[in-house]
């Protein structure tokens, strides 16, 4: 490639080089940290976000990043860090930025004063280590009380203060139920919890099922819910008439071959109903038809 090609190639481009790239790197983040550093904290304000005539009103830093018409790269990572931080702990999503930003402007002192960037990696990487270390020095059991205390806290300016109470116990609740203790670490597997939404209800209707929740209609409006006790069978299957797995062709020549073939349909059906009667079952789920 010419020198005349690559430059009409990237004549669309803009291009920073040394410490004009660091430093628009860093007043990036500085810039996209100003934005939400007004949120944070139980006396954070709300923001009001307008986008094409849709007006949403909040306090939680990822919500207004995630809404942040934001191109600039160093500012998407910083998005990205912060949705992350929010997926895996569900709160410090605003001090998550506003900390890396402060970590990126005191680096890039540190370039101008003529320290390499691989010496501010490594020393963050010790600086890393040594509050992890720290950190489980002075880590404690906490009591359910302290559990709820810390959800509380971080629903704050989520909810009013009946709903955050009444998803902050059962948030709890789940936890120490799934609980388990490995190599001396109480966890959690989070992934073990299922969020089913149900539009038109109440938060405060929101309930803890320790179980199974199928958010299916009945299949008749008479049908009975299913008492505390009762057997459940799953069908991985259907008990509607089996249809062949190749394609064939019948010639009918009579009407009384093809009452024999319904008739027989019908028996193979009545058989499989008879067996799944047979065992007691009070709630019968099925992949296919019935």
């Amino acid at each position: 490639m010419t020198q005349h090609e690559h430059e009409t190639l990237l004549s669309d481009t803009k291009r920073s080089e040394g410490r004009m790239a660091l430093r628009n790197n860093v007043a990036a983040a500085s810039a996209l940290a100003d934005a939400v550093r007004s949120t944070l904290g139980p006396r954070g304000l709300d923001k009001m976000l307008v986008s094409d005539g849709d007006v949403l009103v909040t306090n939680d830093g990822v919500t207004v990043l995630q809404n942040a018409k934001v191109e600039h790269p160093t500012a998407r990572m910083l998005i990205d860090q912060s949705t992350a931080q929010d997926s895996q702990a569900g709160d410090g999503t605003t001090t998550t930025v506003i900390l890396t930003a402060e970590l990126l402007q005191n680096a890039l002192e540190l370039t101008e004063r003529g320290v390499h960037p691989s010496i501010i990696g490594r020393g963050f990487r010790m600086a890393w280590e040594a509050c992890e270390s720290g950190l489980k020095e002075i880590a404690r059991p906490m009591s359910e009380e302290q559990h709820l205390q810390a959800v509380q806290t971080s629903l704050a300016g989520k909810s009013d203060e009946g709903i955050r109470a009444h998803l902050s116990n059962l948030a709890v609740e789940a936890a120490l139920s799934l609980s388990e203790e490995v190599d001396g670490v109480a966890s959690a597997d989070a992934s073990l919890v299922k969020v089913v939404t149900d539009r038109g209800e109440q938060s405060m209707a929101s309930e803890l099922v320790h179980g199974l929740v199928l958010p299916k209609e009945k299949i008749h409006p008479q049908m009975e819910l299913l008492p505390k006790g009762g057997r459940i069978m799953l069908l991985d299957g259907g008990i509607s008439r089996r249809k062949p797995e190749i394609d064939i062709s019948l010639k009918v020549t009579d009407l009384g071959m093809l009452a024999a073939l319904n008739e027989r349909e019908l028996a193979d059906v009545q058989k499989r109903v008879d067996a799944i009667s047979a065992l007691g079952v009070d709630l019968l789920c099925v992949r296919d038809g019935i």
